[in-house]
């Protein structure tokens, strides 16, 4: 995806490398509906994988128009979020193999892909090889997430790649819907240029890991280690708060057992156990830290954090920050640095 323009692109650290930024597109102010229309007739021509025409659905464009774009590029996939206004697309298709995973926000009066022709529903998830033609007609706009990936990244021949083009809505997958979509849904982060070093193998784990679940297909348990780290941890993230959640619920969700939930996260930063003890201290400090947290008490601080009592909550305080419960109080600078650190070692 390319910038055609000084207006479309977003201020970057200039040492940064190019692949290691978020792309934005939007039609250049200043411009009327019909010259709108033309410049991003123009970008979109050149951006998008394969060739691609965009016409009117109207005769005239709406007074309104105004698409927009973000992209994440990375080695083996990029990440291309677009929301058009009414228009119809065609494409005649690539040489190149180019497959693409589409999160469709919205819906989408046709969609039709390897001559296949269907109305989309809003969250329907498909697989298209954008090497074959295709067509759509968004008469009411359409907003979409996509995955463009290297299929050989994957070990993906034709015959597989065929197979996924031919599956239906797979919004339903555990994996798909457990991770992959929280991901798509949750990725405009303003923090995830920093976190593009980590997150090309994670990508590509999680990709794996739904392949391998919709080919029913075996993968080889290397290739699919992050997206299960990944998938225990957010299942983490979404407990850690109920004091009930140990190492042994872990264990019962991941379907592994302690010593094979101990290796999968021997070259992470922190054990589980760890990951739910360093969450819990990020909690209270982040209450802590509020305006009003005076009118709560520390017990209360303590369950509200997912902490089964208050010297619970102390010790890990003064353990994983080296502050006790006063210092953090009085020192608020303190505390937010301490918060920080902590929010590090605990990013998803």
């Amino acid at each position: 995806m390319e910038e055609t323009s000084r207006d479309n692109h977003v201020a970057d650290d200039p040492d940064r490398p190019q692949h290691d930024q978020i792309r934005r597109y939007s039609v250049p102010a200043g411009l009327n509906p019909e010259e709108k229309f033309e410049h991003w007739r123009s970008w979109y021509a050149s951006a998008i994988d394969a060739p691609v025409r965009l016409e009117k659905t109207e005769k005239s464009v709406r007074s309104g128009f105004n698409p927009t774009a973000l992209s994440l590029e990375s080695p083996g996939f990029s990440l291309v979020d677009v929301t058009n206004e009414p228009a119809s697309c065609y494409w005649n298709g690539d040489t190149n193999p180019s497959d693409w995973l589409v999160y469709f926000r919205t819906s989408c009066d046709k969609f039709s892909f390897s001559g296949r022709s269907e109305a989309v529903a809003p969250g329907t998830v498909r697989f298209f090889d954008l090497s074959l033609p295709g067509n759509f007609h968004a008469p009411a706009g359409l907003s979409a997430v996509r995955v463009h990936f290297d299929r050989g990244l994957l070990g993906l021949d034709g015959r597989s790649v065929k197979r996924l083009q031919g599956l239906a809505d797979i919004r339903e997958n555990p994996i798909m819907r457990g991770l992959i979509l929280p991901a798509l849904s949750g990725w405009q982060r303003s923090v995830i240029a920093q976190e593009m070093p980590r997150l090309q193998p994670v990508v590509r784990s999680m990709m794996t890991a739904l392949v391998s679940s919709l080919l029913e297909t075996t993968a080889d348990p290397g290739d699919i280690r992050l997206a299960r780290i990944a998938a225990i941890k957010k299942f983490v993230h979404r407990n850690f708060r109920n004091p009930a959640l140990t190492v042994d619920e872990v264990v019962a969700y991941s379907f592994l057992s302690r010593r094979a939930l101990y290796y999968l996260f021997e070259d992470e930063g922190l054990q589980v156990s760890g990951h739910i003890r360093a969450l819990r201290t990020l909690e209270a400090l982040e209450l802590l830290a509020e305006a009003t947290s005076w009118k709560r008490s520390l017990t209360d601080i303590a369950g509200a954090s997912g902490f089964k009592s208050l010297q619970a909550m102390r010790r890990a305080v003064r353990e994983l920050t080296g502050l006790s419960l006063g210092d953090a109080q009085q020192n608020p600078e303190l505390l937010q640095t301490r918060a920080a650190e902590l929010r590090k070692l605990t990013v998803l």
